[in-house]
C-alpha cells in the first residue's frame, strides 16, 4: 500500500513537471515574439529618423550683404528635415561666389541669392534714371560707342512749321554716362557684359556696334522731360568725349582753386529757354504775392524775383 502511494505521487509529479515545461515554453515564445516586435519597431523608427534628416543644407553663420563673397567660415552644413527647392547640399557649390541679395543669419542659401535681379538697375547712380533713346550709325559716333563711354547730347532740328520756321542746334547735356549700348551693359566692375534680348548674358553681339538701335543714358531726374521733348521735336546725336577731356569736364576753376562740378544737369535757365524755343510757349510769370489762409486770418507773402 505504501509503495503504490509513492508510485502515484511520483507519476503526478512527472505529469506536473511536463505541464510546467509546456507552459514555460509557451511563455518564453510569447516573450521572444514581443521582443522581436519591439526591436523591429525601434529599427523602423530609427530608419525613419535617419531618412528624414538624411540631407544636409548650407546655411550662413552671419548676416551677409549684397556683393559679399561667400567664404568657408561664413557657411556650415546642418541636418534639415525637408529638402528646400534651390538649396545647396555641398559647401563647394557656394564658396567664392558673390551674393546678389542680402541674406539673414541662419538662412538657407538658395540659387536665387546668387542670381542678379536686374542687369540695369545696379548700374544707375542715385538721383538718376536710365533713359533709352533711338540711335543709328550716324547719330551714335559711327556706331563705335561702348557702354561706359561719356557723351555730349546734341539736339538739332530743321526749320518747319512745327518749329516755328526756326532751325536749331544746341548741346543739351554734357558728360553723360552711356550705361548700355545695343545689348552691351556696363557692370559695376566696369567690365562690359553682352546680353541677349531677354537680358541674359550672351556671346551674340549682333545688336551692338553699328547695328545698335538704342542707347541707354544715365539722365538726371529733372532732365528727363526735356530730353523726351527733344527726341520728339528733332534729332538727338551722341558725341563721344575723349579720355583727355573726361576729367577736365568734371572740374571747374574757381577763385579758390579747382572744385568738382556736375555738368550732367541742365540749369533751370537753360531748361526754360529750351522749352520756350521748342514749343514756342513762354512759362507763366512768377506770382508777385501769395495768400496764406489760416482760419479767419489771411497773410500776404510777397514773392521777390
Amino acid at each position: 500500500m505504501q509503495a503504490r502511494t509513492l508510485k502515484i505521487i511520483a507519476a503526478l509529479l512527472i505529469i506536473s513537471a511536463v505541464f510546467m515545461g509546456i507552459i514555460g515554453y509557451k511563455i518564453s515564445q510569447e516573450d521572444s515574439s514581443k521582443s522581436r516586435a519591439v526591436s523591429q519597431a525601434q529599427a523602423s523608427t530609427a530608419e525613419q529618423t535617419d531618412f528624414a534628416y538624411a540631407q544636409k543644407l548650407i546655411i550662413v553663420n552671419r548676416g551677409m550683404n549684397k556683393g559679399e563673397i561667400v567664404r568657408t567660415e561664413d557657411v556650415q552644413l546642418i541636418p534639415y528635415p525637408l529638402l528646400v527647392d534651390g538649396s545647396f547640399l555641398k559647401a563647394g557649390d557656394v564658396l567664392n561666389k558673390k551674393l546678389e541679395s542680402k541674406v539673414a543669419a541662419g538662412a538657407i542659401l538658395r540659387e536665387s541669392d546668387f542670381e542678379k535681379q536686374s542687369t540695369l538697375a545696379p548700374q544707375i547712380s542715385a538721383g538718376y534714371r536710365a533713359l533709352a533713346i533711338k540711335v543709328n550709325e550716324t547719330s551714335s559716333a559711327g556706331g563705335f560707342l561702348k557702354a561706359g563711354d561719356r557723351v555730349d547730347i546734341i539736339f538739332s532740328t530743321r526749320a518747319s512749321k512745327a518749329t516755328y520756321n526756326k532751325s536749331m542746334s544746341r548741346r543739351l547735356l554734357k558728360n553723360v554716362r552711356l550705361i548700355a549700348f545695343g545689348t552691351d551693359v556696363e557692370r559695376e566692375d566696369k567690365n562690359i557684359v553682352v546680353t541677349d534680348k531677354k537680358g541674359k548674358p550672351s556671346k551674340d553681339d549682333k545688336e551692338s556696334g553699328k547695328s545698335s538701335r538704342s542707347a541707354v543714358l544715365e539722365i538726371a531726374l529733372e532732365d528727363i522731360p526735356v530730353l523726351s521733348l527733344a527726341e520728339e521735336s528733332g534729332e538727338l546725336r551722341l558725341v563721344a568725349i575723349g579720355e583727355s577731356d573726361i576729367e577736365s569736364a568734371l572740374v571747374v576753376t574757381t577763385a579758390n582753386g579747382i572744385a568738382p562740378t556736375d555738368n550732367k544737369h541742365m540749369s533751370d535757365t537753360d531748361r526754360t529757354a529750351f522749352i520756350r524755343d521748342v514749343t514756342g510757349l513762354k512759362p507763366p510769370p512768377a506770382p508777385k504775392s501769395v495768400y496764406v489762409y489760416s482760419g479767419d486770418s489771411v497773410e500776404t507773402i510777397t514773392v521777390r524775383n
